[in-house]
């Protein structure tokens, strides 16, 4: 499998497509939506994700947005804080060490929880799309095993 940007965005899009009087819920579906994304991804030496733990991630997402916090900055950047943690638990087959992530991605959220967004489709299509470009900068390490052992070292796919 590959990393679909697709599916995260029809996943984010049933999340902010609509009103949730619950904030809980649309950061738990965030968190979620990002690994069933991340779940599709295989490293470099061509081995699949195995996984990702995503619960406290949306709690943390859902507390954030129950915060209502007086400006888009402040929110972008304790959700792309979740976000790292998250992506620290990435694992795959043959993998050593968690991914290299940089947090690259707190900008681009800055900017969409910044400004306006006509509707829950754009605002769905910006965020996949940041999440998406992240995810393709990780750099995930590991082994193939065998005598000796093959190393891999590289952005997932």
């Amino acid at each position: 499998m590959a990393l679909v940007k697709a599916t995260l965005f029809s996943e984010l899009m049933a999340t902010y497509g609509g009103h949730n009087p619950d904030p809980m819920k649309p950061g738990k579906d965030l968190a979620k939506a990002f690994k069933n994304y991340l779940m599709m991804a295989q490293n470099q030496g061509g081995f699949p994700a195995s996984n990702v733990i995503d619960a406290p991630t949306g709690v943390t997402i859902g507390g954030i947005y129950a915060q209502q916090l007086p400006s888009g900055a402040a929110v972008a950047n304790q959700i792309a804080s979740a976000l790292t943690t998250m992506a620290a638990t990435f694992l795959s087959t043959n993998q050593i060490g968690p991914p290299a992530v940089s947090p690259s991605h707190t900008p681009e959220l800055i900017q969409l929880y910044s400004s306006y967004q006509p509707s829950g489709v754009s605002f769905s299509k910006e965020l996949a799309n940041i999440l998406d470009t992240w995810t393709k900068t990780w750099v995930v390490s590991g082994l193939i095993p065998g005598t000796p052992p093959v190393p891999f070292s590289g952005p997932l796919s």
